[in-house]
């Protein structure tokens, strides 16, 4: 499972669902610029839990809902958590 890619999915979605724009959603969060959010949702980065709760909460959504795999490619949720790792490519859990 490519965990950073599914969060990504969500919040891209869920992000136009609230017709907001990704520097809206960054505003809305305070701690982090549009670029963050822009390679959040390209699954390019690992948000902190403080980041997810932010994002959840900017969103009036579940933090669950960052999380759902409903709707995502099987691709993506099938087999061992993978975590992106900036040094070394991805390590599986």
């Amino acid at each position: 499972m490519d965990i950073q890619s599914v969060i990504g999915l969500n919040v891209a979605e869920l992000r136009r669902n609230a017709k907001l724009s990704q520097e809206e959603l960054a505003h809305r969060i305070e701690v982090v610029a549009q670029t963050y959010v822009s390679r959040l949702e390209a699954g390019k980065c690992n948000p902190t839990a403080a980041t997810l709760y932010l994002i959840a909460k900017a969103l009036n959504v579940p933090i669950a809902d960052l999380f759902s795999t409903n709707g995502i490619p099987s691709e993506l949720v099938e087999g061992p958590l993978e975590i992106k790792s900036t040094r070394s490519g991805k390590k599986k859990i």
